[in-house]
């Protein structure tokens, strides 16, 4: 700025005509001034730069040392507006950078203060509307573990009792959901889970049909004898099961009367939990 200052004048000075004095007399007087103000504008910016360069003393250091103090305290000021944070966070702050990395879920934060202090932030990125009701992993894996001893109504019963509620719970006016037998059956299809039936078929359990002919006897009998414990049903779902395959004492159809279901069912217990493999005891049954 300042050599434009000076070369005009110093131009127009040098390209005047000798002999017409009174033009070159105002085009000195013009150069002069400029020059001053040159002098007075370097002067002032000299000026301003040894004020800037002052040293704080004491008592402003530890001015700024309490007001550091006190930022918090206005921050978490319930009754401070936003509009005043984000005023204050604009005293603070010279820019923020963000990197999002959708393959780690996660965005990183750049911060730049304008005291030249920098710092780097990490947070999770949100979850879309599909990813917030969708069920959560751990709860795929109880559930895949409960299938081995419970039907799909007792699992939902067993995580309702639990706390853990489902993915559909995050919507709005939903949050009181709760796990039904078909929420369950849901999740088996949806996750593709074996079902209780393949896992008691795997485990050797019978059909209806399969153990009334290794027992000899009707689907009523076998149905009365689940009923009191002569045989064991597993349900798969709430209305039918699978029955173990008889053991060492094949229990067998009889019409004495003095013989009732109730203590063969005993006698069953008793039997099953002793270590006699003879047959004969069959009649016993």
């Amino acid at each position: 700025m300042g050599i434009g200052i000076q070369r005009g004048p110093q131009r127009r000075f040098m390209l005047v005509d000798p002999n017409n004095r009174l033009v070159a007399d105002t085009l000195e007087r013009e150069w002069n001034d400029k020059l001053r103000m040159l002098a007075d504008l370097q002067e002032e910016g000299e000026r301003a730069l040894r004020e800037d360069r002052l040293t704080l003393d004491d008592a402003i250091r530890d001015r700024l040392i309490a007001m550091t103090t006190d930022f918090k305290t206005v921050w978490y000021d319930p009754t401070l507006p936003n509009r005043e944070r984000k005023q204050l966070l604009a005293y603070l702050v010279e820019d923020v950078t963000l990197l999002k990395f959708p393959a780690e879920g996660e965005t990183r934060i750049h911060i730049r203060f304008r005291g030249g202090r920098t710092e780097t932030l990490t947070t999770q990125n949100p979850k879309s509307s599909a990813q917030q009701v969708k069920t959560r992993p751990e709860v795929i894996e109880l559930v895949d573990k409960l299938l081995d001893d419970h039907i799909c109504a007792e699992i939902a019963d067993i995580l309702n009792a639990k706390g853990i509620r489902p993915g559909g719970s995050a919507r709005r006016d939903q949050a009181d959901a709760q796990f039904t037998d078909l929420r369950v059956i849901y999740i088996v299809k949806q996750y593709g889970l074996r079902s209780r039936y393949d896992r008691l078929r795997e485990r050797g359990m019978l059909t209806k049909a399969e153990a009334c002919a290794k027992l000899g006897i009707t689907e009523c009998t076998l149905v009365r004898w689940a009923k009191y414990g002569i045989v064991k049903r597993h349900a798969y779902n709430g209305y039918i099961g699978l029955y173990e395959p008889p053991g060492p004492h094949v229990p067998a159809k009889q019409c004495s009367r003095w013989n009732q279901l109730v203590h063969r069912a005993e006698t069953v217990r008793r039997l099953s939990g002793s270590k006699c493999t003879d047959l004969d005891d069959r009649a016993v049954v």
